[in-house]
């Protein structure tokens, strides 16, 4: 990774969690934790390359990562590290799965959004579309719950081994599950956004 590119990176990620961690008092911060995350995105990146490797002699020669395997490595990276801090007592869910939280909304509404906003190949309408906030689905199925709830239960529930690389059952697929999921998100915010752009056109 570049180092301006990293260095965005990093003064967005702490954006993010000055504005998750001041949710609760019994949230804090680990500066050393934050920077590991750097590391093991490294790390996660490079089993991401070996796979997309070993799938057939054309692909050896490109490894470039999309937006959506760099949001997953991210996002594992984020989880991993666990920058932000739990006090003892912080067992709501807003505290415990505070990180999980974070690695979700820099993952999709930062490192997706800022790839297709920045995309050289976007047509007018593209840029219209990607102008607007990222879009996620609504579970209308339950009036409790919406749909970054049930996501970030559902990674809390598998998280402390699939995704962990150190983890004897890390399980790399669940990368690439995660980078497909990251897919059917940005195409649900496009078609999302896409409409609301063309019914205020007609305004």
């Amino acid at each position: 990774m570049k180092k301006e590119t990293e260095q965005r990176f990093r003064e967005r990620l702490l954006k993010d969690i000055i504005r998750l961690r001041g949710v609760s008092d019994n949230l804090d911060f680990d500066n050393s934790r934050f920077n590991s995350i750097f590391e093991y995105y490294e790390r996660y990146k490079i089993v991401i390359h070996e796979r997309i490797e070993q799938g057939s002699e054309e692909n050896k020669e490109i490894t470039r990562m999309d937006r959506h395997k760099i949001a997953a490595a991210f996002f594992c990276a984020i989880v991993k590290a666990n920058p932000i801090i739990r006090k003892p007592g912080a067992d709501r869910l807003l505290e415990r799965t505070v990180n999980i939280q974070l690695a979700l909304i820099f993952s999709v509404s930062y490192i997706i959004d800022l790839f297709n906003i920045s995309d050289s190949r976007n047509s007018e309408m593209d840029t219209k579309v990607y102008s607007r906030a990222f879009k996620l689905p609504k579970c209308k199925q339950s009036e409790s719950k919406n749909y970054i709830t049930n996501f970030i239960m559902l990674i809390e529930d598998v998280k402390a081994d699939k995704l962990d690389i150190d983890s004897k059952n890390f399980n790399i697929n669940f990368l690439f599950v995660l980078s497909h999921l990251f897919f059917l998100l940005d195409v649900y915010s496009y078609k999302e956004n896409y409409c609301i752009t063309l019914e205020s056109s007609y305004q």
